[in-house]
């Protein structure tokens, strides 16, 4: 967006720059820091879109690690200190240079093997010019603090060696020196005196002993001595250390050279960090403020859900104090609904009613005039739809929900506060009358006009009637446009034009404070004499300030205060009903799905019962033969009674057991007794029961209901199932009954006659042991199915008696995380909810603590 659409005075108005400077605390380098600063509105929508697709695809690689590492030391000087060669270049920043190259090839890697692939960020890294020969000779020739390697040529190392060499000998002359003399010396160590080693003399031993003096001591006392034995080798050393500097600083110069031959490809690499550490630092930007990239609408299309000022946001509180001085608000905000444009219509061939009808026909209006009490935010209201519309413009996230859209503008003209300057001769008033002229020659259907305090600043009936020919033209151009004002014309004249609405900042006169919600409706009160009373002005001038504004005032306020209370008990009637409505929905989804689970588990049931019932027949018919086997053989022995009734005991020892029907109730419910849940069939002891409620421990778990709910009935001692049977899923709601030992022959056989019909029979009388796992993955969902599966997890986890669960959605471009964690803020369910720990997911999922739980 060039300097004809977007003015310094309206980016300063809307506190663009404040807004880029916090970003700026998130960027890694000082080049991405430079980057973010310099950020302007894209001109240029397919571009926009280029650059949204480019930071969507960052966020997904940054879930792997940082595109661009922190650099504590500056790096875009070097590329200039390279190119003037004022100052020059060290080791040290060649290879932070080094480093450069290094960081920008490792992003490269990524995202060449990014899967999917990411075809924006690729355009850019493709493009990359190669530079790692001159990297290749950085390594080679310096070390990590920028010193020139001893094997970066022969003839350093050579002179290295040399140099180690004669000094190893001068300490071994200077030791030998210092145990012959010690008693002349003062201290014995052997410093290093303009690249000599020598020794500390005493001041009453000078000329003891042969040598070089080479200066006093700080004292005075003592005296730099350099013995004659030493000084030929003192000689060599100096004269190796002077050739060794002259080769460091040959081998530098010629990789400064290199560098420097290499300079458009280190600025194009420079280039590429600068616009990764962008990306990065405002994906980082969106998670700290809990924000995303909106949508873009068509022209005349700006929706804001749940909207914060970037600048009043609690979360950004700490980058505000790094980049501004001042962390400014630290408390709760009250989020921004605002509608305006062409969005939501209906017609007569779209579903939706009237009610659809009439949404549709509030969703026309381009131009929305808010009014309000003072200090009730209607400015604040205004700048947060002009700074966010700014930065959607900007390709960066925005603090606000799913859902919130906003159009590629051509045109943004913000009025805000005062315009008086005294350098140029400009009054407020006629500041502000420049500042409309602008708006007036920008306005267009692809424009948005900010005007703060419409009117104000001369008589209010002159005022006015600038203030509704302004607005005229705003509709005749097809602008969209947010204002706020006192005046009650403007008002009242938005209300009699087609394209134009009202609302107001709500305020609620049982305490006299406004509440910053903006409600669309008719026009609200300025309040001022509510705030005069709030802010301690004496009583008896707010008094003597009601009694001149007359009785038709007095009417008015009256009015308008009927109509905001009428308008709050709809407001909230509307809501009780939506929630209603919701609730039942969610209640008849989840009666299909229950009902649909169930006919399933009946065939699953069934199935299971058949299979069951054909292996104890195959199993029987084996043993059936087994025993006819041994009567034969007992028949041979001579034996001839009670064989038969033996053989049938044998058969049906094992066969399974089943009540006939379930039992009646035992007596009066008793506290500690064993109850039935007569509609459910689950068993249990009752442990309390007081008037309307009972309390019954059921498997380790205490669940609550009515007292009609239950029956008494006896204690049944539980039967062993077979050793040989499986553990099933289900079990029975009949009773179990003890299988005689040794049946009686007619016994038996009465068994063998109803086993078939009594385990077909029992089929139906089974109930499932329903279990919810403790975390639910929605990760890759689209966001409104993902809505519905949650919803129905929590009721089940409900149900199941589950205190806390966690909701895995991964991170991704973060639509999905802040649709789920909205979604949950406002559940009836959840009591509340946290990202999770690094070992539950980290920002990748979400965990859950419900309440109204069934059982504990």
């Amino acid at each position: 967006m060039s300097d004809s659409t977007l003015s310094r005075l309206s980016a300063q108005a809307l506190e663009f720059p404040s807004l880029l400077a916090v970003l700026a605390q998130l960027a890694a380098t000082d080049l991405g820091r430079e980057r973010v600063l310099a950020l302007q509105p894209f001109a240029d929508l397919p571009a926009l879109l280029a650059h949204r697709e480019r930071l969507q695809e960052a966020a997904r690689l940054l879930v792997e690690r940082p595109l661009v590492p922190e650099f504590e030391l500056p790096l875009a000087s070097l590329i200039e200190r390279l190119a003037t060669g004022r100052p020059p270049l060290e080791g040290i920043d060649l290879v932070r240079l080094a480093e450069l190259v290094r960081t920008c090839r490792a992003a490269a890697d990524l995202v060449r093997s990014a899967d999917p692939p990411c075809p924006g960020l690729a355009a850019w890294t493709e493009r990359l010019p190669d530079a790692t020969a001159l990297v290749r000779r950085i390594d080679k020739t310096l070390d990590r603090r920028g010193e020139v390697r001893e094997d970066a040529s022969p003839q350093l190392a050579a002179l290295r060696r040399e140099i180690r060499r004669v000094r190893e000998r001068l300490y071994r002359d200077l030791g030998e020196f210092v145990t012959a003399h010690r008693d002349e010396l003062s201290e014995e160590t052997i410093p290093m005196r303009g690249g000599r080693l020598v020794l500390v003399l005493q001041a009453g031993a000078r000329g003891r002993s042969g040598g070089l003096v080479h200066g006093r001591s700080a004292t005075g006392k003592s005296y730099y001595f350099e013995p004659l034995q030493v000084v030929e080798s003192n000689n060599n050393l100096q004269q190796a250390a002077e050739e060794e500097e002259a080769e460091r600083r040959r081998i530098l110069a010629e990789l400064l050279a290199a560098a420097r031959t290499a300079l458009p490809e280190l600025g194009e690499h420079a280039r590429l960090l600068g616009e990764l550490d962008l990306l990065q630092a405002a994906q980082r930007f969106g998670e700290r403020a809990g924000g995303q990239l909106p949508e873009i609408g068509q022209r005349r299309q700006l929706k804001l859900v749940a909207a914060r000022h970037p600048l009043l946001d609690p979360a950004l509180a700490d980058l505000r104090q790094a980049a501004l001085g001042q962390r400014g608000h630290e408390g709760p905000i009250v989020p921004l609904n605002v509608q305006i444009g062409e969005i939501g219509e209906t017609g007569p061939d779209r579903p939706g009613g009237s009610e659809a009808r009439a949404a549709g026909k509030a969703a026309e209006r381009r131009i929305l005039v808010v009014t309000g009490p003072n200090a009730g935010g209607k400015t604040v209201a205004l700048k947060t739809v002009g700074l966010l519309a700014l930065a959607a413009q900007s390709g960066l996230p925005i603090p606000a929900a799913p859902g919130s859209r906003v159009p590629f503008l051509a045109r943004l003209v913000a009025t805000v506060g005062d315009d008086q300057d005294l350098l140029a001769d400009r009054s407020t008033f006629s500041g502000r009358l420049l500042r409309l002229k602008e708006a007036w020659e920008g306005a267009g259907p692809d424009a948005l006009i900010l005007l703060d305090e419409l009117g104000s600043g001369t008589d209010p009936q002159e005022g006015a009637a600038l203030a509704v020919a302004l607005l005229e033209e705003l509709l005749r151009s097809g602008s969209l446009a947010v204002i706020t004002t006192h005046l009650g014309e403007l008002a009242a004249g938005a209300l009699e034009m087609p394209g134009a609405g009202c609302a107001a900042m709500e305020f609620d006169p049982a305490t006299g404070r406004p509440t910053f919600h903006l409600v669309p409706g008719p026009p609200g009160g300025s309040e001022a004499l509510a705030l005069a009373r709030r802010l301690g002005l004496p009583a008896r001038w707010v008094e003597r300030a009601e009694a001149r504004l007359g009785s038709e005032h007095r009417d008015l306020r009256r009015l308008l205060g009927e109509v905001e209370k009428l308008r709050q008990e709809l407001a909230e009637a509307r809501t009780r009903l939506a929630v209603e409505v919701a609730d039942a929905e969610k209640l008849r989804r989840r009666l299909a799905a229950e009902e649909t689970a169930l006919a399933e588990e009946r065939k699953a049931v069934a199935r299971r019962g058949r299979a069951e019932l054909d292996g104890f027949r195959r199993q029987t018919a084996e043993r059936l033969r087994e025993e006819v086997a041994q009567i034969e053989r007992s028949f041979a022995e001579g034996r001839r009674r009670g064989l038969a009734a033996e053989a049938l005991a044998r058969l049906f020892e094992s066969a399974p057991a089943l009540a006939d029907a379930a039992p009646e109730a035992a007596g009066p419910l008793q506290v500690g007794e064993p109850v039935r849940h007569s509609g459910l069939g689950w068993r249990g002891i009752l442990r309390q029961l007081d008037g309307e409620r009972a309390v019954v421990q059921v498997q380790g778990k205490r669940v609550r209901c009515r007292p009609e709910e239950l029956v008494a009935e006896t204690k049944v001692p539980a039967v062993a199932a077979p050793a040989a049977a499986a553990p099933a899923p289900w079990r029975s709601t009949r009773p179990a009954r003890s299988v005689p030992s040794a049946p009686s022959a007619p016994g038996a056989r009465r068994r063998a006659e109803s086993a078939g019909s009594k385990v077909a029979g029992d089929l139906g009388d089974l109930e499932m042991a329903v279990s919810v796992a403790p975390e639910l993955n929605l990760i890759g969902q689209r966001v409104e199915p993902a809505l519905e599966e949650l919803d129905g997890y929590l009721d089940r986890a409900l149900l199941a008696s589950r205190r806390q669960v966690r909701v895995v959605h991964g991170h991704g471009t973060g639509r999905l995380r802040q649709a789920i964690r909205q979604h949950l803020r406002v559940h009836a369910a959840v009591s509340e909810m946290r990202p999770g720990e690094p070992n539950e997911g980290g920002n990748g999922a979400t965990v859950v603590t419900l309440r109204g739980a069934t059982a504990s």
